[in-house]
């Protein structure tokens, strides 16, 4: 096992940090690509494969997010421990091949199997990130940073579907060449960048050293690591809760949209994933700039609780306009709403992460992350778009069913996300102070 101990590691140079953190920004959106890909190329890959919805949601949700979810622990134990840049390229190594691989898939338990290997190298980058970008940047200026990285990840969560749409038409061009259906070629097409960008990496950078340790709070065993979430279980809980909730809501939107625009609203695939990605992607980029630039502000004028009241106020209004996309029978309407929640969104994508850093250990972080990532994909990921097509072929019938579904599942579980959120903001003045305390006594040692 390689550590970093404690010592007066000189800070990595701005350079070398911004140019991690930009290959971090393309990993993102690479993963973004591989993971929403299946959205737009549902309607084809169903008919092809002879697939239902329900098997579809599963693929979309089940198959990718349980086990993104029950491996992300165990390898952010890892990540805490040991060096993370050979694990991130490892990762995204097995799940570009994966991605390729199910361009050849001929059923649905072979997709399960490498959509499971696409989670699996896919569970490795967030926890390594997050701790890293800590590392790599001081305290007071880690906001931008990871603004930008957590950012990536909000535009690209639609944005995605822009990617996805030029390269299901120059597949569609090829497929005459290649002899295979255009969504074989789409996969094999977003997952090979992956593999170069893996080697990328690992020629980049050195691994950074890991900041803020004092005393012993090295967490190096799993019961450590217990005595600490035990110990801030207000602030975990709630927080769990609170993003579980609204990662259902926002998985089922982002699996279904296009779907919902296909079937109810008639537009083409590819249209459909340049419509919905560039709305989603611009908003998405107003929103990364705009919620931490407020929540600055606000701070800086004495609001230590800030980033929370800040990330309850923008998660309720962001599942208020999302209900909206599943009701309308307007597309203007629905890309209007759709716009409005996806920047409201950005907040609950850019805050979440920032909260960790702010208040975690610094061998914590990534178990933290991890969770987190465990709470939004094996509850939000794995049951949202499931919920979604189960609700609307059991409760709804036409074209717009999907639609229905999808807002029936949002007013359900928004009030849930936002009461969850809300109840943290004394838990996290508390956590706050306790960091503050750690980085004091850390600075005094060096």
């Amino acid at each position: 096992m390689s550590t970093v101990p404690l010592a007066m590691s000189p800070p990595v140079p701005a350079a070398r940090a911004w140019t991690l953190l930009w290959i971090f920004v393309l990993l993102s959106c690479m993963s973004f690509v591989d993971r929403q890909i299946l959205s737009l190329l549902a309607p084809a890959l169903g008919r092809s494969l002879g697939l239902s919805d329900r098997q579809l949601g599963v693929l979309f949700g089940l198959g990718f997010a349980v086990v993104y979810a029950l491996i992300g622990l165990p390898l952010a134990h890892l990540i805490d421990r040991w060096r993370r840049l050979p694990l991130v390229a490892a990762g995204v190594g097995l799940w570009s091949l994966c991605t390729v691989a199910s361009g050849f898939a001929s059923s649905f338990p072979w997709f399960l199997v490498l959509r499971s290997g696409v989670a699996v190298g896919e569970a490795v980058l967030t926890p390594a990130a997050i701790s890293i970008i800590a590392d790599l940047f001081p305290r007071e200026k880690c906001s931008l940073p990871t603004a930008i990285y957590c950012g990536s990840g909000t535009v690209m969560f639609t944005g995605a579907f822009m990617v996805g749409g030029a390269a299901l038409q120059l597949a569609t061009a090829m497929t005459g060449r290649y002899g295979l259906e255009p969504w074989r070629l789409t996969l094999i097409l977003v997952g090979l960048p992956g593999l170069l960008l893996a080697a990328l990496l690992l020629l980049s950078a050195p691994e950074p050293p890991r900041m803020g340790e004092v005393g012993n709070e090295a967490f190096s065993t799993v019961a450590e690591a217990l005595v600490y979430l035990r110990r801030e279980r207000m602030l975990y809980g709630c927080f769990f809760v609170g993003v579980a909730a609204i990662s259902m809501i926002n998985s089922a939107i982002a699996a279904w949209t296009p779907t919902l625009l296909i079937r109810a609203h008639h537009i083409d695939a590819a249209r459909a994933g340049y419509f919905y990605g560039a709305v989603g992607a611009l908003c998405g980029i107003l929103g990364v700039v705009a919620w931490p630039a407020i929540v600055r502000i606000w701070t800086e004028r004495g609001r230590r609780d800030a980033l929370i009241s800040v990330f309850a106020a923008a998660m309720t209004v962001s599942w208020m306009c999302l209900a909206v996309m599943g009701l309308t029978h307007s597309t203007v309407v629905l890309f209007v709403a759709a716009g409005s929640g996806h920047f409201c969104q950005a907040a609950v994508a850019v805050l979440a992460p920032l909260l960790i850093q702010l208040v975690a250990p610094g061998r914590m972080r990534a178990r933290a992350t991890a969770i987190y990532l465990m709470a939004t994909s094996l509850v939000g990921l794995s049951l949202g778009p499931p919920l979604a097509a189960i609700l609307s072929q059991h409760y709804f019938k036409g074209p717009f069913a999907i639609g229905s579904g999808l807002t029936t599942l949002v007013l359900t579980m928004g009030p849930i996300a936002s009461v969850a959120i809300w109840m943290l903001h004394k838990p996290y003045r508390a956590a706050l102070d306790a960091a503050e305390s750690r980085e004091a006594a850390w600075g005094g040692r060096t």
